[in-house]
């Protein structure tokens, strides 16, 4: 059938990086559908931290307050054991918060698509984009979507926030570049019952790795590292792996917790495949990309959720204040990229001790060093300065 709707932007995807952006659009008094094939509150894979820059974010957007109204929140300082070195502590605060907080994606979600609707988007879950009105090129703009039952809606704009195998993306036949791949894979449970902890944790082996984050209403969320074959075989031998590289890491998990604890759910599986890196054009006629569906980086650095409601808040000011042609969204993007995109892949690399000891013996033993180090979570501080050229001549013993 055809429909006869017609709206200002139509928002293909609405989680993070989509109801921000319709919470936007919708408030500088644009008409805006987030379309969306899951249900409302539905899980993702995530690496669900949040660092104080997109608390501070969130505080602005009121879904903080929101989430803090629903939910037991669980601030937490960020600690790294990285080859049996340990490094960590508090960031600098950024709007006076000094901490993270792991916020499961159904909880984040929802909070910030109740805060579009609330705003006045229109929102339909539960329903698939098969394709799009228009090629998406200067003779033929994009002007719409058509749904899996036929239906069309027609729009001066839609925005691909469909994540990173995005259908608006594969729409515009549009190519990954740039494209960077790690040498890892991730296997992820959530439970209950685990103790309290004031750190969330990441520990790294040289062929391993584990992280812990307590995260909102008591869970905790514990992901394991490993070379591709981690991920590897059916479901019991991916749960041997997980539970196995779990007990490797005895200083941080002691396996008696888990046998009293339970686990909510299946264990959730990140091949080393899904995790590369990529960027898609940003922009074009009738059309942009926001989040994931524009520019994926390694989930180690846990920047993705930051990233996409940033992109999402930056284009909204551009459309909402008179710059309706997105080619400087698309600079802005890349230009923020630039460096932080490279940085996530060191994350998402097993160490070795031969480069990576020396540089985290250096960053122990600075506490500016330390600092800097955890700034880069929060974008204070630009990786290529926290890892600068002087720092690694000293730490590595090279010459100038």
């Amino acid at each position: 059938m055809s429909g006869s709707a017609t709206y200002d932007a139509v928002i293909v995807g609405g989680r993070c990086a989509g109801a921000t952006l319709a919470a936007q659009l919708a408030r500088g008094g644009w008409r805006v559908l987030m379309v969306d094939r899951d249900q409302l509150g539905s899980d993702t894979l995530s690496t669900h931290l949040l660092f104080p820059n997109t608390l501070a974010r969130l505080e602005e957007l009121g879904v903080l307050a929101r989430l803090r109204r629903d939910h037991e929140l669980r601030p937490v300082l960020f600690r790294m054991r990285l080859l049996g070195r340990e490094l960590g502590g508090a960031f600098t605060p950024v709007a006076g918060c000094d901490r993270c907080v792991a916020i499961r994606r159904p909880a984040l979600d929802r909070a910030l698509a109740e805060g579009a609707i609330a705003a006045g988007a229109h929102a339909r879950y539960g329903e698939r984009v098969k394709g799009l009105i228009g090629a998406g090129t200067e003779a033929d703009p994009v002007s719409g979507i058509v749904l899996d039952d036929g239906e069309q809606i027609r729009a001066r704009w839609v925005f691909a926030a469909d994540g990173r195998a995005s259908t608006v993306a594969r729409s515009l036949g549009l190519e990954k570049v740039n494209v960077l791949a790690g040498d890892m894979s991730m296997l992820i449970s959530c439970w209950h019952g685990l103790p309290a902890t004031d750190c969330a944790t990441l520990a790294i082996a040289a062929d391993s790795g584990v992280s812990w984050w307590p995260c909102e209403d008591g869970a905790d969320l514990l992901v394991t590292f490993g070379p591709s074959e981690h991920t590897r075989g059916n479901s019991a031998a991916r749960e041997r792996a997980h539970m196995d590289c779990l007990r490797s890491f005895p200083s941080l998990i002691d396996f008696e917790w888990l046998e009293g604890a339970e686990r909510i759910g299946e264990i959730h599986a990140a091949p080393e495949t899904m995790l590369r890196g990529f960027y898609r054009q940003a922009a074009g006629p009738g059309w942009a990309l926001v989040g994931d569906a524009g520019h994926f980086k390694h989930p180690g650095s846990a920047q993705g959720i930051s990233d996409a409601i940033e992109q999402a808040i930056h284009l909204a000011q551009e459309l909402t204040t008179g710059d309706v042609e997105p080619g400087s969204y698309a600079r802005w993007r890349d230009q923020r990229a630039a460096g932080f995109y490279e940085w996530s892949f060191t994350f998402g690399r097993l160490p070795r001790e031969e480069t990576t000891g020396p540089i985290a013996d250096g960053l122990a033993a600075d506490a500016d060093a330390t600092q800097d180090f955890l700034d880069t979570f929060t974008r204070r501080v630009h990786p290529a300065d926290a890892l600068s050229r002087q720092r690694l001549e000293a730490w590595l013993g090279a010459g100038p």
